[in-house]
């Protein structure tokens, strides 16, 4: 019975290193590709570990394979012998399946720390992907829109905070008051103008791009996280329910993935276009960001997520697409920005490229994130195990999938304040949000 139970733990073990990180055949038998990719991300992990526990693994499976054919053979042997002769094969039985247990759980520990360090491994970088370090700038794809010239104007340009503690739009001490620093309330027309950016972004992205609007829980279990390659490496920066297992989401990635996570779509199936609004949830632990002030890094924050799952072969077109689309929202809103696409250094963890979408924020007088959209080919699919059949009776393959903010919410929001700010203090609203708003301005009331 030990031996029957040590046997189903295994099976789970091997399920997971199968499925929930880079192929470990892959690392093995391409050491020097992933070394490649590590150096080029600046990453100090190596594989040295795992190639060695992958060796002690294909010896301990060697030595235990070895016993298992000896013990069946025992086994059917002491069925042809006399009953008062079976005591020394019994007694070697015994023996061997003891010897087997042994190895079996050192073949489990091993799996285990095999499991945990090819889990922190990060994506392999496309070769597109520019070569570079932290420190360096990142390369501009495109620019468009003209930041409104400083010396034009008759007046002094305020950051958005300054702007909506004016017009009432954002309370701090409240929020401060309610959960701690870096949480805020939204009051009024701050309120208002967070909802309509959601209902523009979502009525856009549904009506216009092909998305179907989801609104999945707000909470994940654990290996939904894992699956979406947010788990272990950001295990600092969750909001975890620790009764319950769950995580909040840290981003409307997370429960997208979730939702097909073991299965498998048919071809007609793709290209699959999830568009989703959800808060999110980030602890930001030892983040050093100058911008910590008004809407730019909060613990809780608004987003619209893209979310895409494609076929291998399509997906860097579909990448293009998705950037097109998010794009789509800032020209809309007249928001000067530009394109970036991040380095190897730079590459968030899951992903195989980047791009980020940057806007100017004539207030603080500089470009600001409100979009990553990434492509993150076979990673995620492999840890939350989703695969496609191609045809009828094809093998199933990985898909990729590919995220992407269209846009965060509270970010561009601070954008508009900064941009369409006027002398007296009041903001125009963009054409498009009026009739969200139903106001073509935000000012104080009297």
């Amino acid at each position: 019975m030990a031996l029957e139970s040590t046997k189903k733990q295994l099976k789970r073990l091997r399920y997971a290193i199968l499925h929930y990180m880079l192929s470990l055949d892959f690392v093995c038998q391409h050491p020097d590709v992933v070394r490649d990719a590590l150096q080029k991300r600046a990453e100090t992990r190596n594989i040295d570990e795992i190639l060695l526990l992958a060796e002690q693994h294909k010896k301990l499976a060697t030595q235990r394979d070895g016993l298992y054919v000896t013990l069946k053979q025992q086994r059917e042997a002491v069925r042809t012998v006399p009953i008062d002769q079976r005591t020394g094969l019994n007694k070697s039985i015994k023996a061997l399946a003891e010897e087997i247990s042994k190895l079996e759980l050192q073949k489990a520990d091993l799996d285990t720390r095999l499991h945990m360090s090819l889990l922190n491994l990060p994506n392999l970088p496309h070769q597109s992907v520019p070569v570079g370090s932290a420190t360096s700038p990142d390369e501009i794809v495109l620019k468009w829109g003209e930041p409104a010239n400083p010396q034009q104007l008759h007046f002094e340009l305020q950051p958005h905070w300054v702007l909506a503690d004016q017009l009432r739009l954002i309370d701090t001490d409240m929020g401060s008051r309610i959960a701690g620093n870096r949480f805020i309330v939204l009051k009024g027309d701050g309120a208002r103008l967070e909802r309509a950016l959601i209902s523009f972004m979502l009525d856009i992205h549904t009506r216009e791009h092909g998305y179907t609007e989801i609104m999945p829980p707000q909470l994940a279990r654990r290996s939904v996280m894992i699956g979406a390659g947010q788990l272990p490496k950001f295990e600092d920066q969750a909001y975890v329910c620790n009764e319950d297992a769950l995580y909040l989401n840290p981003t409307a990635e997370v429960p997208l993935i979730g939702m097909h996570s073991n299965s498998t779509l048919s071809h007609a199936q793709l290209p699959l276009r999830y568009v989703a609004w959800t808060t999110a949830y980030r602890r930001e632990a030892g983040s050093t960001s100058r911008q910590t002030r008004g809407l730019l890094r909060l613990h809780q924050f608004n987003k619209v997520e893209l979310f895409q799952y494609t076929e291998p072969q399509h997906s860097y077109v579909q990448l293009e697409q998705m950037r097109q689309h998010a794009e789509v929202i800032l020209q809309m809103l007249e928001l000067p920005y530009r394109v970036v696409v991040l380095n190897s250094a730079n590459l968030p963890f899951a992903a195989a490229k980047t791009f980020d979408l940057e806007v100017w924020m004539p207030g603080i007088k500089e470009y600001v994130e409100v979009s990553s959209i990434s492509n993150c080919e076979t990673f995620q699919a492999r840890r939350a195990n989703i695969k496609y059949r191609p045809g009828n009776h094809a093998r199933p393959g990985y898909v990729h999938t590919l995220n992407g903010s269209g846009l965060a919410v509270g970010r561009t929001m601070a954008a508009i304040l900064e941009t369409y700010q006027q002398a007296d203090g009041s903001i125009v609203v963009p054409k498009v949000l009026r009739p969200y708003m139903g106001t073509s301005i935000l000012a104080q009331s009297t």
